[in-house]
């Protein structure tokens, strides 16, 4: 396990995410709080569960991915190399700019450091967590809890069984609301009964 920690914490990308949330936390606690900054870091975190599945489906493997082919170009070679670290991660060619521009975007929005950089501390606290079980996914890892089996057999099934369903990476949740979870179909395909 001590080689997977170490091939992913010492990883240029991984290296970006934890040094900018590290920046987001030190700034959030330099300035006056705010009694707004729990429900801000929440937005934070709620704004990469929401942004996972849809950049996967739509930007990565849908029709918005002529608007960004260099990044659908990276996740087919992910496709056709699972395993291979090098298309395993968000590369900081996306990961730079998205942070820089979402910090600017949240500071003039809420007209607040403070606050801006509450946002981006959840979403770079959750994009760390997002990084790490796509990573535990694609090594010879076993999940410490039953949630993170059942993730990593979920991500699987995108990868070996059914590259249009399933894209949901820490959660099933929009799979399960936007149909794209087939284990909730029975073979003649209607939906399972609720339990």
């Amino acid at each position: 396990m001590s080689k997977y920690l170490k091939e992913f914490w010492f990883d240029k990308r991984i290296l970006f995410l934890a040094c900018a949330s590290i920046f987001y936390a030190a700034i959030v606690i330099g300035t006056p709080y705010s009694k707004w900054m729990w429900t801000a870091l929440v937005g934070g975190i709620a704004l990469f569960f929401v942004a996972e599945y849809f950049i996967h489906r739509f930007a990565l493997h849908g029709f918005i991915s002529s608007v960004m082919p260099n990044a659908h170009k990276g996740h087919e070679e992910h496709h056709n190399h699972p395993n291979n670290n090098e298309f395993l991660l968000t590369p900081n060619a996306y990961n730079v700019p998205v942070h820089f521009a979402l910090s600017v975007l949240f500071i003039i929005l809420f007209q607040s450091y403070h606050l801006g950089f509450a946002v981006m501390l959840g979403f770079g606290a959750y994009q760390l967590f997002y990084e790490w079980t796509h990573f535990v996914s694609h090594r010879p890892i076993i999940p410490w809890t039953p949630w993170g089996k059942w993730m990593k057999k979920h991500h699987l099934l995108h990868h070996y069984k059914d590259e249009a369903h399933y894209f949901g990476v820490t959660h099933p949740a929009f799979d399960m609301l936007l149909g794209t979870d087939h284990s909730l179909v029975n073979v003649d395909g209607k939906k399972k009964a609720e339990l």
